[in-house]
């Protein structure tokens, strides 16, 4: 039964026995409790009781009501919070959402920390929002490339990284732009378009970009690797590379690797004086000044370092020398399988 029909039942009700009871019985009814009296028809203190469980009655159902509408309003808003939060963790974004039910509460921070991701291409749900979020997201994964315009997340976004890289791949001029502004871009993004660039662009371009950028181990050693094959006019020149070298800590292995491709560029004169400049400018790397020397038979200077080291030091450098002194001239540091 509906409030409105209760209410007008009610009524009714009361009347009746309002009626019935002023036709037997038409006089009043004093109530007095001490100085204070109430004087009223008999049929009204009849019905009063009735009419007061009425009143009692509407409050009660009415503040349920409005508690049950609020509690399903809040419901509704955090079912659409719920699916705003589902739209960012496929968008790979945080989000600072809240819930107003206790139950959705607990659900929304377990989804927070979890990974959500469509597993199939054919998602489907009503929702347009999340439906454009799944079909970005397999868009990008498939290495096609989303404007900007349609696709506006932080530049740290797993999701905006991988579509940068797209771009990248599908335009190397673009790598170019993201190494004139690193500033704009995460170190990964840099990383990538540099190793781009380094596939398709001239070291002229290259090295125009060079003192904006931070580079690692790896991002070095390609670039080195690309430099050693160039020709000479277009190479870095000697205090380039030992710049480049000292803002990474290469291993003596790497530039051992580094020396080998270099042969094919510098002079023997210009690798022996560019390692000796490397080893004085950081003493680890005698190592491969070392091995530059016994490459090109510098067999009196190698004695010069190796006569002031420990003991145990350059073991098989020492060796070396002492083969070539022993008159053994066919051994060479890689045939004593060099170790550092």
């Amino acid at each position: 039964m509906g409030l409105k029909k209760y209410i007008v039942g009610s009524l009714l009700l009361a009347i009746i026995i309002f009626g019935y009871t002023f036709s037997i019985a038409a006089g009043d009814y004093r109530l007095q409790i001490v100085d204070f009296t109430i004087i009223l028809p008999i049929a009204i203190w009849v019905i009063l009781p009735m009419v007061l469980l009425l009143v009692l009655t509407i409050i009660h159902i009415s503040f349920y009501g409005l508690k049950n509408y609020f509690n399903t309003k809040a419901v509704t808003k955090d079912s659409q919070s719920m699916i705003s939060l589902i739209n960012k963790r496929l968008l790979k974004e945080t989000s600072n959402v809240t819930f107003q039910n206790q139950n959705f509460k607990e659900l929304g921070s377990i989804l927070k920390q979890l990974d959500v991701t469509a597993s199939d291409s054919n998602f489907s749900t009503d929702d347009k929002e999340i439906t454009k979020t799944v079909e970005q997201a397999f868009s990008i994964k498939s290495g096609k490339y989303i404007s900007s315009k349609d696709l506006k997340l932080d530049p740290e976004n797993p999701l905006m990284i991988n579509n940068t890289k797209n771009r990248i791949d599908l335009d190397d001029n673009f790598a170019l732009e993201i190494l004139k502004s690193p500033l704009k871009s995460t170190q990964d993004v840099i990383k990538y378009a540099f190793l781009k660039a380094l596939q398709s662009k001239s070291m002229t371009s290259i090295k125009k970009v060079l003192p904006e950028l931070t580079l690692d181990r790896e991002m070095v050693n390609a670039l080195l690797k690309k430099d050693s094959e160039q020709k000479a006019e277009f190479s870095m020149n000697s205090e380039t590379i030992i710049s480049t070298v000292k803002k990474v800590e290469l291993s003596n292995e790497e530039l051992i690797t580094i020396i080998k491709n270099y042969k094919k560029l510098m002079t023997p004169d210009q690798i022996i004086k560019l390692f000796e400049d490397l080893s004085s400018e950081k003493e680890e790397y005698t190592t491969a000044y070392l091995y530059v020397l016994a490459e090109y038979e510098m067999i009196d200077k190698m004695r010069d370092i190796l006569v002031n080291s420990a003991t145990d030091e350059y073991l098989i450098f020492k060796a070396l020398v002492d083969l070539k002194d022993a008159g053994k001239t066919t051994y060479s540091i890689d045939a004593l399988s060099y170790k550092k």
